[in-house]
């Protein structure tokens, strides 16, 4: 009697592609650690005052700890991870940009497991995430002293995965760790509860599906009824963003430009983006793609009406509309990626892949360009002099200050000093451009 062949070695098979996965994932991290310290080199420090603003406000954290350290409308996660580690490392404006560095490292691994979880193939997965994370604004965004870069990569890899019944948990708890970093991902964190109350109905698993959906909202809901309960009321968010807009005057655009300024801002900004996700929508004929990228691009179509409308309220952000934008980079980059493999493997693989490989060549030759052309690099924005002074304020041991700003500059010099509760305001702002004699400091 001939003996039966041994069964397949199936848990060895899947610990070799578990092994594989991992091995990718360490590549795309060092990959998105080597551009940071490219644009880094390049001479970027932010892209906004707000950068310093939030950093000031970890090290007040880490100084006298609070549930809501800011104690406006900005979300507390990045402000409880910077403190955390500031509490460890010290306030410091190296500690700020050594943890955004490395949770904006860290995050590129989520998308590409989030890919290949949905069924999207090694290369293709490897290629989308590898432009997503060398779009200029992700090359910033990973590197700016704010620990918030990070959450676009993880709304994306949410939205991809959470088709999967195994995927959802995770795919929840990155939803709930973005939400409480940037609104724009509140519109995913609906869409993940809708899709996973219609699974319900559809697979029978209800209480499962149910509590990744409870999970994947709360968030917003716990953000909210922190509002209400400390502020009055459950959008009292909102209405602080739309006071501040109105006081800046950023509310008195066009209508019109309110309309087209997220859209115009895809389209210019990452015109990358806009083409990748134009050919994703395009293989949305295809049942395969359509299956794997309907929800992905429903939830892309609806974050932009979300910030649209927020825009036209005067409830979205006040500058940088780009940087609202980066969950959809990831989603239309890698929809674009995978329908482009997907007609190469189907016409002319070798054309396509001589095309693809010229058209790479020629995308990257401008990217060190466009990483150079960062925000925060004109004589306005430069924060060089309010920096060295903090700085000088600290190796002096300053003990107090009365710091009185032109504008929104003197952010940088009590992030650089490490010890912001120890400044007062002498007067209000004085209006004055920013110069080298911004912020005026007096040391009793």
């Amino acid at each position: 009697m001939t003996a039966s062949p041994p069964p397949p070695d199936l848990t060895g098979e899947r610990s070799e592609a578990r092994a594989a996965l991992a091995a990718d994932a360490v590549a795309l991290v060092l990959a998105k650690l080597a551009i940071g310290a490219w644009v880094l080199h390049q001479g970027f420090t932010h892209v906004s005052d707000d950068d310093y603003a939030r950093t000031v406000i970890a090290e007040q954290l880490a100084h006298a700890p609070r549930l809501d350290p800011s104690g406006t409308s900005w979300l507390p996660l990045p402000f409880w991870l910077e403190g955390a580690a500031m509490i460890l490392a010290g306030r410091t404006l190296a500690v700020a940009g050594v943890v955004a560095a490395a949770l904006g490292a860290a995050s590129v691994a989520a998308p590409y497991l989030a890919m290949r979880a949905a069924g999207v193939g090694r290369p293709a997965a490897l290629a989308a995430t590898a432009v997503a994370m060398a779009l200029p604004w992700n090359a910033w965004l990973g590197v700016a002293t704010v620990p918030e870069g990070w959450s676009g990569a993880l709304v994306a890899a949410a939205v991809v995965a959470m088709r999967r019944p195994e995927a959802r948990p995770w795919a929840a708890v990155a939803l709930l760790a973005a939400s409480l970093s940037r609104y724009e991902a509140w519109p995913a964190c609906l869409a993940m509860a809708a899709f996973c109350v219609l699974a319900a109905r559809r697979e029978g698993t209800s209480r499962r599906d149910l509590a990744w959906a409870a999970i994947a909202v709360a968030g917003p809901a716990a953000w909210m009824a922190w509002n209400a309960w400390s502020h009055g009321s459950p959008l009292h968010f909102v209405t602080r963003v739309a006071t501040f807009r109105q006081a800046m005057g950023a509310a008195d655009v066009p209508l019109v430009d309110k309309l087209l300024g997220y859209p115009r801002a895809l389209v210019v900004e990452t015109p990358e983006v806009a083409v990748l996700g134009a050919a994703g929508l395009a293989g949305l004929v295809s049942p395969a793609l359509r299956a794997r990228w309907a929800w992905p691009a429903a939830t892309v179509a609806g974050t932009i009406a979300v910030l649209v409308w927020g825009d036209v309220k005067d409830g979205a952000p006040t500058h940088h509309a780009a940087r609202a934008l980066a969950m959809t980079w990831w989603v239309l980059v890698a929809m674009g990626v995978d329908a482009l493999v997907a007609t190469a493997t189907r016409s002319r693989p070798r054309a396509a892949l001589a095309g693809a490989a010229l058209a790479t060549a020629a995308w990257c030759a401008t990217l060190p360009a466009r990483w150079a052309d960062a925000p925060g690099r004109s004589d306005a924005e430069r924060r060089d002099a309010p920096i060295a002074r903090g700085l000088a304020m600290r190796a002096a041991d300053v003990a107090h200050a009365d710091v009185t700003p032109c504008a929104f500059e003197h952010f940088a010099l009590l992030a650089a000093w490490g010890g912001p509760q120890r400044a007062t305001g002498a007067a209000p702002r004085t209006g004055e451009p920013p110069g080298p004699q911004c912020p005026r400091v007096v040391v009793p």
